[in-house]
């Protein structure tokens, strides 16, 4: 009868051993579940961080862009009035020059000529 008791004891304290096994290997599948679970939604959270200050930058950016074309384009249109005022100023004597260029040409010697 010790024998039979024994086994019994034996048999009792393996499926004591299997179930607490068990519930460790469903403890840990737990855990890892809710690892995954937490990582997924910290990784959502980053990226809705990241992505609102992508458009905070590129709005920034956006206003700043359009501040410079603004500045260069009146930068070249002050510049392009410049110019058009010194063609003005200049336009009587340079017409002068190419008609005497062709009207009385200048005989001259070559600097390659020998």
């Amino acid at each position: 009868m010790s024998q039979q008791n024994g086994i019994a004891t034996l048999l009792k304290a393996e499926k004591e051993a299997h179930e607490i096994v068990s519930r460790a290997r469903k403890y840990r599948q737990d855990k890892l579940k809710k690892a995954k679970s937490d990582a997924a939604s910290e990784i959502e959270a980053y990226k809705a961080q990241k992505d609102s200050e992508l458009k905070e930058l590129e709005s920034k950016n956006e206003v700043g862009v359009g501040a410079l074309e603004k500045e260069a384009e009146s930068k070249v249109e002050g510049e392009l009035k410049e110019i058009e005022q010194i063609v003005s100023k200049k336009q009587k004597d340079v017409v002068k020059l190419l008609v005497e260029a062709v009207t009385k040409p200048v005989a001259e010697k070559h600097v390659n000529a020998n």
